[in-house]
């Protein structure tokens, strides 16, 4: 090699300038690649840089780097950006920090930053890596999530479960022995309640370990539906009519409210052998049928019931709820919300 500098051969077949090579080679980089003056002016980006930060090839040349940050650190970064050239150093920027960038449509990319200095006729500038870690982020965020999942989970099945597992034996064991008749029945359909709580905890440690791409709405109303089939003695027909997984989660969670309660009551009370469960979203209300062949209710649900409940979440969503007797026996509920 000659001592005056690099000779690069056979790229492809023939001698290439150096500075073609490293050109190249930049050009060529996953990472996006800034070429910072010292005034903060963007003088050369590649593709990558560009396609990051949705700009067209050669796009943010002349842009200062600045415009590539969120709007509410652009001025304190003019100061860094000045501290930096003071002592220049090959870094990564702002390390333990969570940094974004601003792409030419105004939504945020999380980045990971890298420093260089150079010195280029005279000027201090420097040569920024830019890496988009969105997919890292996210995937470090679903670990968490799991993670965070599995201890709830385990808090709930050792401590939860356990206490209301222990205070129905307890009520339990008292119902036997208690006067009159009537406290001993209400005592009982305590132990009932707990015994259905413990059921639906238990469901809900069942869906935390349920990944996120299967845990849809439609899939959780369809376990719920099916997790009584043990208490009710025949799993429930249940009908499902348009896309409801993209409805808001807060609705969500009144509905699998609604449809657990429900069905609570079917099999509490109704003496039912058949039960059905239809569901549909059409022209934005969200309606909900549960209905069942039992024995049917008379008179409006009590005020502190389950059958309360539901009205209550239903008017609490902006909508509304009836229960009617069905025909030729059983009850309906109807559960309609806006969405």
């Amino acid at each position: 090699m000659p001592a005056d500098g690099m000779e690069v051969e056979n790229i492809p077949g023939k001698n290439m300038p150096v500075e073609s090579v490293l050109a190249a080679l930049v050009e060529a980089s996953p990472d996006g690649m800034l070429l910072v003056m010292s005034n903060g002016e963007i003088k050369f980006a590649n593709g990558a840089a560009s396609a990051l930060f949705g700009y067209d090839d050669g796009g943010l040349n002349g842009v200062l780097v600045e415009t590539l940050m969120p709007v509410q650190v652009r001025v304190d970064h003019v100061d860094r950006r000045n501290g930096y050239l003071a002592a220049p150093a090959s870094r990564p920027m702002d390390t333990g920090l969570e940094l974004y960038a601003q792409r030419a449509d105004e939504s945020l990319v999380p980045v990971e930053i890298s420093l260089s200095p150079i010195v280029i006729d005279g000027d201090r500038c420097t040569i920024a890596t830019v890496r988009d870690v969105s997919e890292r982020r996210t995937t470090a965020a679903k670990l968490a999530l799991l993670s965070e999942r599995e201890r709830i989970a385990r808090d709930i099945h050792d401590m939860v479960i356990q206490r209301l597992f222990a205070a129905g034996m307890q009520l339990q064991a008292v119902a036997g022995i208690a006067e009159p008749p009537t406290v001993a029945d209400r005592m009982s359909g305590v132990v009932d309640e707990l015994d259905d709580t413990i059921r639906e905890l238990r469901m809900a440690i069942f869906h935390l370990g349920i990944p996120d791409a299967e845990q849809s709405l439609a899939n959780h109303v369809a376990a719920v539906v099916d997790g009584r089939r043990q208490q009710l003695g025949f799993v429930p027909n249940l009908v499902i009519v348009g896309d409801i997984d993209g409805i808001p989660d807060f609705v969500g969670e009144q509905l699998i409210a609604t449809v657990t309660e429900a069905l609570s009551n079917v099999a509490r009370h109704a003496n039912a052998t058949e039960a059905g469960v239809h569901v549909s979203l059409v022209d934005g209300a969200l309606q909900l049928t549960v209905s069942d062949n039992g024995s049917g209710i008379s008179g409006a649900p009590k005020p502190n019931g389950g059958l309360s409940n539901i009205v209550w979440r239903a008017t609490e969503l902006g909508g509304s709820c009836t229960v009617e007797a069905g025909s030729p026996s059983g009850t309906v509920i109807a559960w309609n919300v806006p969405v």
